[in-house]
């Protein structure tokens, strides 16, 4: 998708602009941090940035491209300002605030800035990095890391194998992006559906999502199931009633 964004503006350059677009394409690392640094943010995440304070973090010309290719959008927004002594005019200014297009992007240029520092960086900070880091909520920043650095891949997923109950499913995920192709994970799989697959309320919602993807590519890969059962309390949800219909559709 990010490719698209870029080629598709490159066809509307000259030459020169495309040999711009190219040097911006290529190094984004000022732009990794920034959102690596929002998504993972201690108190809690930073996803829209004031224009100003983006624009001298990442440099005028970079912000303005990645704002002409779409990847960055603007949206200007009112504040109040009650404060006494001040005029109308003042009690009510504009701002322009900046996001990423969709949260996906944003997780796709941190997951950069992770595959970086993870190979960069003594395990112990890695580590308690990643603890600030929630699977739950930032599955892509793990899987595109795993994905972009073979190196990073290793040492993420021996962090996420050290919580075998929560996340064995999932590891099985980041393995599949570390290789590119499902030869490496088939027998995980297979192991997988060889026994009874119950899923139920009380499973956290990133094991219920990675055993519907794990069902998935076993369809793919013609890998038999033993035994799929959606327990009372989880089939009778909201969230069990989706579970059920992706169920359906897998073969």
């Amino acid at each position: 998708m990010v490719s698209c964004f870029h080629t598709h503006l490159k066809n509307k350059l000259d030459d020169h602009g495309k040999e711009k677009c190219e040097v911006f394409q290529q190094d984004h690392s000022k732009l990794d941090t920034v959102a690596f640094k929002g998504l993972t943010g201690k108190k809690q995440q930073k996803i829209v940035w004031d224009k100003n304070e983006l624009c001298n973090q990442i440099g005028q010309d970079f912000y303005e491209h990645y704002k002409q290719i779409g990847i960055l959008v603007e949206e200007d927004v009112l504040e109040l300002h009650d404060k006494p002594g001040v005029s109308a005019e003042e009690h009510v200014q504009s701002k322009t605030q900046v996001r990423f297009y969709h949260k996906l992007f944003c997780e796709w240029y941190a997951a950069h800035r992770l595959s970086q520092f993870t190979v960069s960086t003594c395990k112990c900070k890695v580590y308690n990095t990643l603890k600030h880091i929630d699977p739950f909520d930032l599955q892509y920043v793990y899987r595109f890391a795993c994905g972009l650095n073979t190196s990073a891949a290793d040492t993420i997923i021996k962090y996420l194998r050290r919580d075998t109950k929560t996340f064995e499913n999932f590891v099985i995920l980041c393995i599949l992006e570390k290789s590119g192709s499902t030869e490496e994970i088939k027998d995980a799989v297979r192991d997988f559906c060889s026994k009874n697959i119950r899923l139920r309320h009380s499973h956290s919602s990133i094991l219920l999502w990675s055993t519907i993807q794990l069902l998935q590519i076993a369809s793919t890969n013609k890998v038999r199931f033993r035994f799929i059962l959606l327990c009372p309390d989880l089939r009778n949800s909201e969230s069990g009633k989706k579970i059920a219909l992706q169920i359906s559709k897998i073969e």
